[in-house]
């Protein structure tokens, strides 16, 4: 019977330990990295932010951070509490800092984004990954897989590297990409296949791909309270109300299941291509 109390005693302390803890937190924040305007950023995840906080029962508050390094940091040190990340800078984030837990990834109803293809001018003669030695190349920002890791291993396999181009450099994102070769200001440049498809007006063709790449996914810092855990797992992956889903993407669809292994490629690409 003492035994017994003692068990019950303990269970209590941890049920209310776990209580205390979530009751005390008084705010949640929501990282995302800069992959368009601030504005534009607020549109698409505001709705998101309103449910969550309505049925956690806790504001949930967006932070959005000024470059993709930051926003990793702010994952890995657990400056804020949930975030919406990329296959690379997760994978950072995930081996530097070992304090982050996958929640759900994002499922898209063409899987356009989780595809990436590399784009020349229409005009420029350029019809194949081969043909970009002497050329110049456009990537996105240095931490994003999409718009520079996958694009450089797949050069990297084709021929050609870096020093065997005559320029490139890193715009920032996948938009600024299109734009750049559009313009005619780089000959060539990686960007995921929605973005393509966003501006198919432009002079703009493809010259490889579509490549499937690991999904974008919402993650949260490790030491955060297990009931808050739980409780925003199970929102995400029960939601589907389509104007919150649609206004972070229109081809998203739903909130799924994720699990670290899903990275292995994106692991090996990375560490290929800095192992370079």
């Amino acid at each position: 019977m003492k035994k017994l109390s003692i068990c019950v005693v303990f269970a209590m302390h941890m049920f209310l330990s776990s209580a205390f803890a979530a009751s005390e937190t008084s705010l949640l924040t929501f990282g995302v990295y800069p992959y368009d305007t601030p504005t534009q950023i607020y549109q698409n995840f505001e709705p998101l932010m309103k449910y969550l906080s309505k049925k956690i029962g806790i504001p949930v508050r967006l932070v959005i951070a000024p470059n993709y390094m930051s926003h990793i940091i702010n994952i890995g040190e657990g400056r804020v509490d949930l975030g919406f990340m990329g296959p690379s800078p997760y994978i950072r984030a995930k081996d530097k800092y070992g304090s982050v837990e996958l929640l759900a990834r994002l499922m898209m109803r063409d899987n356009k984004n989780d595809r990436l293809v590399v784009i020349s001018h229409k005009q420029n003669g350029i019809n194949a990954l081969k043909d970009l030695k002497g050329k110049t190349f456009a990537f996105g920002d240095y931490q994003s897989y999409g718009s520079h890791f996958y694009p450089r291993f797949l050069l990297n396999k084709n021929g050609v590297r870096l020093n065997d181009m005559k320029s490139y450099d890193f715009l920032g994102s996948h938009s600024k990409v299109l734009l750049a070769v559009s313009h005619k200001d780089f000959d060539a440049g990686g960007v995921r296949e929605d973005i393509y498809e966003k501006y198919r007006d432009r002079p703009v063709k493809v010259i490889a791909g579509p490549f499937t790449i690991p999904p974008h996914v919402i993650v949260c810092r490790k030491d955060l309270p297990a009931p808050i855990k739980a409780k925003a797992k199970a929102l995400l992956i029960e939601l589907q109300d389509k104007g919150i889903l649609q206004a972070i993407d229109p081809a998203l669809e739903r909130f799924g299941p994720v699990r670290d292994g899903d990275f292995r490629q994106a692991r090996e690409v990375v560490d290929f291509i800095e192992g370079r």
